[in-house]
């Protein structure tokens, strides 16, 4: 029974005899750094670093190098790379509140060496950033950076490992100001709010071009407006071709993206067509067809202010365009159906009023 028991003391002693063996072992196979201080000066004001953040695999090292004895050890920077990197990078710029929080996600930085001879040692370091910026509680990707240095070196020269790391993220910082420096007021993805400036409608103040009529106060339909050839299969006396379209033209000035917004509603001369100079009641009936596709771009207009967002506004506007294409096709069957094609003359009034109403404040 003595001899079980020393046993197993036995054993635990040398079980921590000889993880204390690994730990001396694994503490002996580490080189730590510090970053110190940069002397790079930025021209961009317009940021501050708000923080960085690791997303390498490992975390814990930059590197394996060799000492002296030519013994590979790992290469960790003081206090981790996080920490270490805000220490150094939070020097570059001071916070404000117009100027935007940047967020660098470091992707990879490493330091890799080979032994060339006895004596020589080549390497590199590299880095790999990524930048964005906070809006509200978004983070909002802007561009992304990379750069290796190369360099040889001997055995006994481990010192210069504090400004390779140094100087892969001085050049990161360098690339980031010049890319600010370009994109500001520029670059859509910068912009911190969004702002709509809804145009006079395209041609509304010279409304015949060509093929084209746009919708105008100052120009009525005339029978000379329709030049198209009628379709053999029509069993109807008229019909007038109408359509809209929106265009939107951005600019970025002081952090909000500025979108001018401009709709036109139109007819297509060689698309409409009548079989002869018909009464003005028939007329009026191609009009409100055409009343109504103004109304239709008026209702655009309303709504456009209410549903778009800085993330995802020219979606928003497509899916509103394709909204109220579906509306104006609605409507104008529904027309056409109520005034049973302007032989139903209530039903004909009935939208002559609905449609006046609608226009009357643009008139």
């Amino acid at each position: 029974m003595k001899k079980c028991k020393n046993f197993k003391w036995i054993l635990v002693f040398n079980c921590v005899f000889f993880q204390l063996i690994v730990q001396t072992y694994v503490q002996a196979q580490e080189k730590l750094i510090s970053l110190g201080n940069s002397s790079v000066k930025l021209k961009n004001n317009n940021f501050y670093l708000l923080k960085i953040i690791d997303e390498r695999s490992d975390k814990l090292r930059v590197g394996l190098v060799y000492n002296e004895e030519k013994d590979d050890v790992y290469l960790n920077v003081v206090n981790g790379v996080t920490k270490a990197s805000n220490e150094f990078l939070t020097k570059f710029t001071r916070k404000n509140a117009s100027a935007y929080p940047i967020i660098i996600k470091i992707k990879e930085l490493k330091v890799v060496e080979k032994i060339v001879n006895a004596k020589i040692i080549n390497g590199h370091s590299e880095i790999k950033v990524a930048f964005g910026f906070m809006r509200d509680t978004t983070l909002i990707d802007l561009t992304s950076f990379q750069t290796k240095i190369t360099f040889t070196r001997s055995f006994n020269a481990d010192n210069h490992f504090e400004y390779l790391i140094g100087r892969l993220l001085d050049k990161s910082m360098i690339y980031f100001d010049q890319w600010m420096t370009i994109n500001y007021d520029k670059n859509p993805a910068l912009a911190k709010s969004l702002k709509i400036n809804l145009q006079a409608d395209y041609g509304v103040d010279n409304p015949v071009s060509g093929d084209t009529v746009f919708w105008s106060p100052k120009h009525k339909l005339s029978w000379q407006d329709f030049e198209g050839k009628k379709p053999q299969n029509s069993k109807y006396a008229a019909q007038v071709f109408t359509n809209f379209e929106y265009g939107a033209f951005t600019d970025i000035k002081d952090g909000v993206l500025i979108i001018d917004l401009q709709l036109k509603a139109y007819l297509l001369k060689s698309s409409s067509w009548t079989m002869g100079m018909l009464t003005e009641y028939s007329l009026a009936h191609e009009q409100l067809h055409f009343d109504i596709t103004k109304a239709i771009i008026e209702r655009f207009k309303k709504k456009v202010t209410k549903i778009l967002t800085l993330d995802n506004y020219d979606s928003e506007l497509q899916l509103l365009f394709i909204e109220m294409y579906r509306e104006f096709n609605r409507l104008q069957r529904e027309y056409d159906a109520d005034s049973n094609h302007s032989i139903n003359f209530v039903g004909q009034q009935k939208w002559q009023s609905l449609i006046s109403e609608e226009l009357r404040e643009i008139r």
